[in-house]
């Protein structure tokens, strides 16, 4: 299937990047900004609060000096024009606020970037005279083009606030326009002006200075560093464009490795394996990947042995029941036709009829014991037994094959050694299929010999023959199930192929383990493993259920 670039992981995290990185970029922009203009409006209104002061305290000096000359009879050309304007409202205070700035501007020129403007007490403007005499706000309407007229009555308000705040001896800033650090808000200062009352000896307002900059543009380095921030962002977001891309392939490379893994095992290959030097969790999903492959393999590899075995099953089962059915039928219909005579004829007929039905019996309690083994159901009831008692049973009740292959079994197994924990009809049910396999292939007058000893906690067992022994091609897999050394299947040199398959499930129930192996001038070996009873459980009078007579 075709992935579309929009779905591709290294685009979208590309993509995704980007916007972080732009996000990011015009916060920290917004951020600075904002912190630069607040700090910036908070130093400008401390400048204009000392101006405003400075201002004030210079026009109170004036007019006490001016005061004061007319107070002492002063008859110099200055103190006889102020004493002609002495009844005039507000006449000293505007031949004061003239003299400061008269020499304001002859010392340092006049100050081009604030605006100066005087009120009386009535709050009506006194200075600058060439301005109309009437509302302060609408003088610096008129002269700082303030035209947001949605905001005049707040900053009507707010102005007046200011100066009545003034006019009570305490002086007050604020902001014309709107109250956001981005915007193109003018702050001012209203600073009183205050004389000294020689009769209440107080102090008294005369008037006050309102002082706001003619233009409240943000200094060149704050446009300059939110011109470097805004052109900064491209820039970082193309580098992290860049690098996320980059990054991203530490992702899709892995991952790429394993959609083309998965393809393979899809297809049917179950080797495919990921080789990733990813660190983390990529790395562990490569490993998880590796490992399920291996498992899947196994699975695989078993459903196919499964499927074989079963074939083989069928094939095998189909062989050795039609061999006795076939001989069974046969001598039936010779007894039936009448063609034994004689009571010899009949004997030797009821006998042979006799050993196939008795291999067919074997045959399906092999089978039922194997389907027990492959649905897990095979639970041993275990008990303390005597292994040596029980080997002589086992011996008494196959005499009659031992006699007819002339082969002796000899019980090698020792009465003193401890009783072992097992389910005696599983362990009567090893002796019988070991005994019959050994004697398939031990010749007439050769030995079978069951011997036991202690190792450990374990009993080790072994059956051993005087036989030509088992071909090292064949060793692994003598405990496979339906497997014979002999190909053929010759019913006289072999059985169904499923005893040591059993003796091996019955061992592995019971704890223990099996093998087999050829003795030098012996023949074959087959030896297991038992768990012996603890010796606080040891019994002291060991009674089995079967006879107790020795062959």
């Amino acid at each position: 299937m075709r992935t579309r670039w929009w779905n591709n992981i290294r685009w979208r995290l590309a993509l995704l990047s980007i916007i972080a990185a732009l996000l990011s970029a015009g916060l920290l922009a917004l951020t600075a900004m904002l912190v630069i203009g607040y700090y910036y409006n908070v130093d400008q209104q401390s400048r204009l609060g000392a101006l405003a002061h400075e201002r004030a305290q210079s026009v109170s000096i004036v007019y006490e000096h001016n005061r004061a000359l007319i107070e002492d009879n002063s008859n110099t050309t200055f103190a006889n024009r102020l004493k002609r304007i002495a009844n005039t409202p507000n006449a000293f205070l505007v031949a004061s606020i003239k003299e400061v700035s008269s020499v304001s501007s002859r010392q340092s020129g006049s100050d081009p970037e604030h605006l100066y403007l005087f009120l009386n007490t009535q709050k009506r403007l006194v200075y600058p005279l060439a301005m109309s005499r009437g509302n302060a706000f609408a003088v610096i309407q008129s002269l700082l083009n303030v035209s947001d007229t949605s905001h005049l009555s707040t900053d009507q308000a707010t102005l007046m606030n200011a100066v009545n705040s003034a006019l009570k001896g305490h002086g007050q800033g604020g902001f014309f326009g709107r109250q956001t650090p981005v915007d193109n808000s003018l702050p001012f200062f209203v600073e009183p002006i205050t004389i000294s009352n020689h009769t209440t000896r107080t102090n008294q307002v005369v008037g006050v200075v309102i002082v706001t900059p003619f233009s409240n543009a943000v200094p060149g380095f704050v446009s300059t560093v939110g011109i470097a921030v805004l052109s900064a962002i491209p820039v970082v977001a193309l580098l992290v464009a860049l690098l996320a891309m980059f990054y991203s392939r530490t992702i899709t490379r892995p991952l790429a490795k394993l959609t083309t893994a998965s393809r393979v095992i899809a297809s049917g290959d179950y080797d495919a394996q990921v080789s990733v030097d990813a660190p983390g969790e990529l790395g562990e999903l490569a490993q998880t990947f590796n490992d399920m492959a291996i498992q899947l393999k196994k699975d695989v590899d078993e459903l196919h042995r499964q499927e074989a075995w079963r074939r083989e099953l069928i094939m095998n089962i189909t062989h050795d029941l039609a061999t006795p059915l076939t001989a069974i039928a046969g001598l039936g219909e010779a007894l039936v036709d009448g063609i034994n005579q004689s009571h010899e004829d009949y004997e030797a007929t009821g006998r042979i009829i006799v050993r196939e039905t008795l291999r067919l019996r074997r045959l399906v309690q092999d089978l039922h014991v194997m389907a027990k083994v492959e649905a897990g159901a095979l639970e041993p009831k275990k008990k303390n037994v005597r292994l040596a008692a029980l080997v002589d049973e086992t011996l008494a009740v196959m005499a009659t094959e031992f006699e007819r292959h002339q082969v002796e079994p000899i019980n090698a197994v020792s009465y003193s050694l401890p009783t072992i924990q097992a389910d005696p009809d599983m362990l009567a049910r090893i002796f019988t299929n070991l005994c019959n396999n050994s004697l398939h292939y031990t010749p007439a007058g050769g030995t079978i010999t069951i011997s036991a000893t202690q190792h450990g906690n374990m009993a080790i067992i072994a059956v051993t023959d005087s036989g030509s022994g088992i071909p090292e091609e064949a060793l692994s897999r003598v405990f496979d199930r339906f497997y014979r050394a002999d190909n053929a299947r010759q019913s006289k040199t072999g059985g169904s192929g499923l005893g040591l398959a059993i003796v091996q499930a019955i061992v592995s129930v019971h704890g223990g383990n099996v093998w087999a192996e050829n003795i030098p001038g012996a023949g074959a070996r087959i030896s297991f493993t038992i768990p012996i009873t603890p010796i606080e459980d040891q019994p002291t009078i060991v009674t089995n259920h079967l006879s107790q007579s020795r062959v």
